[in-house]
């Protein structure tokens, strides 16, 4: 491989059996990176387990905090973000409602809060990882709230108060090209999918000069136009053309798995929302999960980068 390539899964602490299937995925080498979730009830459970499987891993991945801002309960309490959270303390607010909160005269009430939140959950998941630094640190989030402007602003005022050095922070920006030139695969698509690359692609232009600033390497993600369906047969058509266009634009490249299924059993309060719960619990998580194993890529890539 001739661009850098992170085969990465997210939502490892999401509940005990994804974060199983995550661990199976790490114990056969084919992950390089996971994000790890801070306000889920099973998250000490999640830490343990990966603790204890820890050294059958093929290597050690690198590990990035996953904001979680739309569910879950919030570490810094009711009483601190009450216009984030309802009485029972669980996030209320939805991706929506945080962008347009960002465009809104009172969005520096929320952004206070927000910071609040966002120190607490990073400080949680480098606290119970050893492995992690505030000189190194990994940052993404669930459903990349952090390219919203005002939970971005708060995400960067934290870091540069807390003089933490950001190793990686995901720009969440997927060329759509190679995706419109595989005209077989039209039906495939989701058309809300398309909005979201293009909404979050316009989130990426306004953090670009920050991203740079604070000296990351340029990347892509892939993972967007097939959210929730990342499976085997799509992703080898496409393979080829989105590693060109990374190439030649000199980024790296991310693509992205949710190979952990939750079951129904697990589902709690911690997720209310009857998407969320539909997405967790989904038989498409098997498919991806299956496809991680199939294309065997996090091999490759370690291989590509020696």
């Amino acid at each position: 491989m001739s661009v850098t390539i992170d085969i990465h899964a997210d939502d490892f602490g999401e509940s005990v059996h994804a974060s199983r299937d995550i661990l199976d995925c790490l114990k056969d080498g084919k992950l390089n990176s996971i994000s790890v979730l801070a306000n889920m009830s099973c998250f000490e459970e999640c830490v343990n387990m990966y603790r204890r499987e820890q050294d059958e891993f093929v290597w050690q991945p690198k590990i990035s905090v996953h904001l979680n801002l739309l569910e879950g309960i919030s570490l810094a309490g009711a009483e601190n973000v009450p216009d984030l959270v309802n009485r029972d303390g669980h996030f209320k607010l939805s991706w929506e409602k945080l962008f347009f909160i960002s465009f809104l005269p009172s969005r520096n009430k929320f952004k206070n809060q927000l910071k609040k939140e966002i120190e607490l959950q990073i400080k949680t998941v480098v606290d119970a990882f050893p492995e992690l630094s505030f000189k190194a640190i990994r940052i993404d989030s669930h459903q990349h709230t952090h390219m919203i402007p005002v939970v971005a602003d708060a995400l960067f005022e934290v870091i540069g108060e807390q003089k933490w050095q950001p190793e990686y922070i995901r720009d969440s920006r997927e060329p759509m090209m190679p995706f419109l030139k595989k005209i077989s695969l039209y039906k495939t698509f989701r058309p809300v999918n398309f909005i979201k690359n293009m909404l979050l692609k316009f989130c990426s232009s306004i953090q670009k000069k920050r991203f740079k600033e604070a000296g990351l390497a340029p990347m892509y993600l892939w993972g967007l136009i097939m959210s929730g369906h990342m499976d085997e047969k799509r992703i080898v058509k496409l393979f080829s053309a989105m590693e060109n266009k990374a190439e030649h634009d000199g980024r790296m490249l991310e693509i992205l798995f949710h190979p952990g299924r939750s079951s129904l059993e697990e589902i709690s309060k911690d997720v209310e929302q009857k998407d969320a719960i539909e997405f967790y619990i989904s038989e498409n998580r098997t498919i991806e999960k299956q496809a991680v194993y199939a294309l065997d890529l996090a091999q490759k890539a370690r291989k590509g980068e020696r």
